[in-house]
Order: structure tokens, then C-alpha cells, then sequence
């Protein structure tokens, strides 16, 4: 198994996750290009928000040993990231995955693939996204060809140990780039949140969203 030298955590993520915290995805998806994982990749149990350092797995192979290597490799705050290499029927991840990266401290696990003992999953309360689920799973194998903390497609995202990723229900988004960008983008995301609550009252007295659009770009236009 190939194993590439994982990022050395310099920062206390806390004060910036609380921060993503107080926003949707996707107010923040608005001025993120590129950035979202495919929409087939879904989350297959209840999530409300899921924001944590992406963990990578290669899993080419329905072959359990590297997912169960990443395990012993997660970190609290994790997201374990697992890409199947295009093969969309044998599951990686089951409740005994999911229950030892629940007490390992994950943040979540994302699957370019599929899933299995989705009432299970359901009952442990870790965010899981999957393209689906199947009866069929990966074994005990121990064969060439895992990688563990290398760049990996996701969805059609590349998704790299220590990228940050933020979901919910409706997706997630891959956060790269500096704190100092993340903070700018976050701020702007903020200024929209807050501007929608005006728009819900001023749409409830009968402006149309039209209007407010032109006015939001006039605004915009004259620095404001």
C-alpha cells in the first residue's frame, strides 16, 4: 500500500469552523467555483452540518485494508474520503466502519462509491455521503494498489489530505486556499445572510425578487 506523508496540523481549526458554522454552504457556494463534489454524492443519512480535514483513502480494489488503515489513522475532526476508483457496487463502508470512525472522532466520511446497513448508519449520527447503497461489500484482501493521504477525485473534486470539507443536506463543498482567503470569503458569505433576512421581509410586503436584485447590484456597483 502506498502511503504519501500526511500534513502536519499547524493551526487550532476551533474559531474558523465556528465561523463556518454560522453560514450555509450555500450562501458560501455562491462565490466558491469549482469547489462542490457532485451532486450524485449525496448524504444518505440526516445531516445538518459536517466540517472537518479531509483524510484520503484510494480504494481501486473491493479490498477493506485501506479504509481499515485510514481508520487507525483518523484524527478527531476528520472527514474520512474515500474514492472508489469508478467502482459504484461493492460497499466500503457499513456500520462497523462508520462506528469506529464515530469513536475515532470524525467529522463525517464521504464515498465516491456506495454504502451498506444504511439503518445503522442512520443510528450512529455520523454525516455520511455515498452515491448510494448496496448489499454487496468489500473484503478482507490485504492486496497492492491502497493509498492512503494522496489527491483523490471525488465527484469530480480533487480533494486532498487537510482540505477542509463543508456540508450539509444539500451537498459539500471543498475548502482549499489560505485562512486569510477562507476569513475573506467567509465575511462575504456572512454580508449575504444578512441581507437576505431584509429581502424575506421586503418579499413578504410584495417587492419582487427582481427588484431587490437590481438594487442588491446598484449597491454593489457603488461600493456599498
Amino acid at each position: 500500500m502506498i502511503e504519501h506523508p500526511r500534513p502536519v496540523p499547524t493551526d487550532d481549526d476551533a474559531e474558523l469552523f465556528a465561523r463556518l458554522r454560522r453560514i450555509q454552504p450555500a450562501t458560501l457556494g455562491h462565490h466558491v467555483a469549482g469547489g462542490a463534489l457532485s451532486p450524485a454524492i449525496r448524504a444518505v443519512v440526516p445531516v445538518t452540518r459536517m466540517i472537518g480535514r479531509a483524510l484520503t483513502v484510494r480504494q481501486p480494489l473491493p479490498d477493506s485494508a485501506p479504509v481499515f488503515r485510514a481508520l487507525e489513522a483518523l484524527r478527531p475532526g476528520d472527514v474520512l474520503v474515500i474514492d472508489r476508483q469508478g467502482d459504484h457496487f461493492a460497499a466500503c463502508v457499513g456500520e462497523m466502519v462508520a462506528c469506529a470512525a464515530y469513536h475515532a472522532g470524525a467529522a463525517g466520511i464521504v464515498v465516491d462509491g456506495v454504502v451498506t446497513d444504511i439503518e445503522e448508519l442512520r443510528g450512529i449520527g455520523l454525516p455520511v455521503y455515498a452515491r448510494g447503497t448496496n448489499v454487496i461489500t468489500a473484503r478482507m484482501m490485504d492486496q497492492p494498489g491502497g493509498e492512503l493521504f494522496g489527491a483523490v477525485n471525488i465527484g469530480g473534486t480533487v480533494v486532498a489530505t487537510g482540505d477542509i470539507l463543508f456540508g450539509d443536506a444539500n451537498g459539500v463543498l471543498r475548502l482549499g486556499g489560505s485562512i486569510f482567503d477562507l476569513n475573506d470569503l467567509i465575511a462575504r458569505a456572512l454580508a449575504d445572510e444578512t441581507r437576505e433576512v431584509q429581502w424575506r421581509k421586503m418579499l413578504a410586503e410584495g417587492v419582487s425578487l427582481g427588484q431587490l436584485n437590481r438594487l442588491s447590484a446598484r449597491d454593489s456597483t457603488n461600493g456599498r
